[in-house]
């Protein structure tokens, strides 16, 4: 019989409330920097430092190709420390270090550098020591979504701390870059108050949470006692669960669209809709950018009861449908016939679809994991959660490398923004590029949702199999016989 002292001591697998709250600031930096990048980086690359968006991309590409590289190589190497202060924590206040740094060096202001292959050069070396600073910390960081206890629902209650915070941190890293752009074209700030408004504000609004969370957050999965050496064949074992495929599809098509979105966002603003005005005043990005994230916001709590009351599957595709049309209906909108209202309701409306679709794969992530150590014998987070940011990174280069091309070739001119207008072909290269591949990855993400099978019941089988399989306790034959139903179903 229990005692009363004894019925109140914490579950060992119970996160704390301080804890939640530190692990979800942390989140600040992942979930800000790449939607600073995805929004403006190339804009910056093209018309504030005056390289052509051909070379802009390949830039974007050749650094994330080095990024998708480090990822997996990261994610083993934090699997094998063994340090008194944890597998994952030491990498995370040293990638916290550097990011200010990282900043001051990307967006250097060094439009007047010539010739423009040192230009080029500059910001490209700039790009991989970012990309390098970066996953140094979030490779670490994404495998505390797995490590930080085994109990799913406490997994769960932590994992969507993380994401308000990610989510909010997105919504103003969406808006305040794009307005200081817009205040930087309209000569209402110069380049060097640009230049440290990022790398000071940005930069220690993320580095500091990030430093803090490598003191404070607790590693309560164990370690394995064995280590392992990097192999690339093991780590493309992640690839073997078939839940963790479908997972990684649902991740990257649906931030795919994030990422093409938000990287033809200032052009979509500044080219497509000039001269547009809403309530008397030139539109600007804060009119499209403002109401998508406010809605993607208002529509996380809804999310979050359909994962309660459906899946985390169901919650993830329910608004694509939603999240598509307001995409098209951007692509559509007609300059000389509408109303400039409609910009940010059409925004709205992609925004509502846009909630399920940016927090679901972060709550997955860790079911994946436990999916993939019932199959495998073992859990590699950080391997896993390299082979996630791999995957990610590879396509999002392919896509912005993509975009640049594309504009390249309708004939795009780089100049300080909204001294040219852009040629026919430009506009319509960038409402092409905004509706049909929206509409083209959603379609595969909703497709690959259909597929994922992982549920909360299942997941509490699955956990406790591998609690027994850590133990070396030998399982029934009835036991056997269900491990091996949810291994066909599921891995």
């Amino acid at each position: 019989m229990k005692t009363a002292s004894a019925s109140k001591t914490p579950s060992p697998d119970k996160i704390p409330l301080y804890e939640k709250l530190v692990y979800g600031a942390a989140d600040l930096f992942g979930g800000g920097h790449n939607t600073i990048l995805s929004v403006i980086l190339l804009y910056f690359f093209t018309d504030i430092l005056g390289i052509n968006p051909a070379l802009a991309g390949t830039i974007i590409l050749v650094s994330k190709f080095w990024d998708a590289i480090i990822d997996p190589v990261l994610g083993s190497v934090s699997d094998n420390t063994r340090s008194k202060f944890g597998r994952r924590k030491p990498y995370i206040l040293t990638g916290a270090i550097l990011i200010i740094p990282a900043y001051a060096l990307l967006f250097a202001p060094i439009s007047n550098v010539s010739p423009d292959s040192l230009k080029a050069g500059f910001a490209a070396a700039s790009y991989i020591f970012y990309c390098t600073a970066a996953s140094l910390s979030q490779v670490p960081f994404m495998s505390m979504s797995g490590d930080i206890s085994p109990d799913f629902k406490e997994r769960n209650s932590a994992n969507l701390v993380k994401l308000v915070f990610d989510m909010a941190a997105a919504a103003v890293c969406y808006l305040a870059p794009t307005a200081l752009v817009d205040l930087l074209n309209d000569g209402a700030i110069s380049v060097q108050t640009f230049y440290f408004s990022i790398v000071f504000g940005f930069g220690l609004v993320f580095s500091i949470p990030l430093a803090v969370s490598a003191f404070v957050l607790k590693e309560r999965v164990p370690a394995p006692k064995a280590r392992s050496k990097f192999d690339v064949k093991e780590w493309f074992a992640a690839f073997r669960v078939k839940s963790y495929r479908y997972h990684i599809f649902m991740y990257i098509t649906a931030f795919l669209c994030i990422d093409i979105v938000s990287a033809l966002a200032l052009y979509y603003v500044n080219d497509v809709l000039r001269g547009v005005t809403v309530f008397g005043r030139q539109i600007g990005s804060i009119y499209v950018i403002a109401p998508m994230m406010t809605a993607a916001a208002a529509a996380v709590p809804f999310c979050y009861r359909l994962m309660k009351k459906k899946s985390k599957q169901f919650a993830y595709r329910v608004g694509l449908p939603l999240y598509a049309l307001g995409a098209v209906l951007l692509a559509l909108f007609d300059v000389s016939a509408m109303n400039g209202i409609f910009v940010p309701l059409f925004a709205l409306i992609a925004g509502l679809g846009l909630g399920g679709a940016q927090m679901m794969p972060w709550l997955i992530f860790p079911d994946t994991v436990d999916v993939a150590e019932l199959k495998l014998g073992c859990r590699p987070t950080g391997a896993f959660s390299g082979a996630m940011t791999f995957a990610r990174t590879l396509v999002s280069a392919v896509a912005i490398q993509a975009v640049g091309l594309v504009l390249f070739a309708a004939g795009y001119k780089e100049s300080p923004a909204k001294a040219v207008v852009q040629e026919p072909s430009v506009l319509l290269a960038i409402r092409l590029l905004l509706g049909i591949s929206v509409v083209v990855l959603l379609s595969l993400a909703f497709a690959a949702s259909m597929k994922y099978k992982v549920t909360d019941k299942k997941l509490a089988r699955v956990r406790l199999f591998n609690e027994k399989n850590r133990g070396g306790i030998s399982l029934t034959a009835e036991e056997q016989a269900e491990k091996e139903a949810l291994l066909k179903e599921l891995a």
